[in-house]
């Protein structure tokens, strides 16, 4: 693993912890799960190079960022 991808793992690993802290103690809505599951795909993705997880976490991150905004 390059560092380039551990800057990103890091990153979206913390994306992660943020989501899942506004799920417990926000709310309990399923957007912060699916941006907590979705991060954490884009993590994975990245720590192992599958590109394809890292799409469909990508995905589903933008997915509940959008939810947000559009409610």
């Amino acid at each position: 693993m390059t560092m380039h991808n551990k800057f990103f793992v890091i990153f979206f690993a913390l994306f992660a912890v943020i989501n899942l802290i506004d799920f417990t103690f926000y709310g309990q809505q399923l957007r912060y799960l699916a941006g907590t599951t979705g991060y954490l795909l884009m993590a994975y993705g990245s720590y192992k190079n599958k590109y394809l997880i890292a799409i469909i976490g990508a995905v589903l991150a933008m997915g509940s960022i959008d939810v947000k905004y559009i409610q």
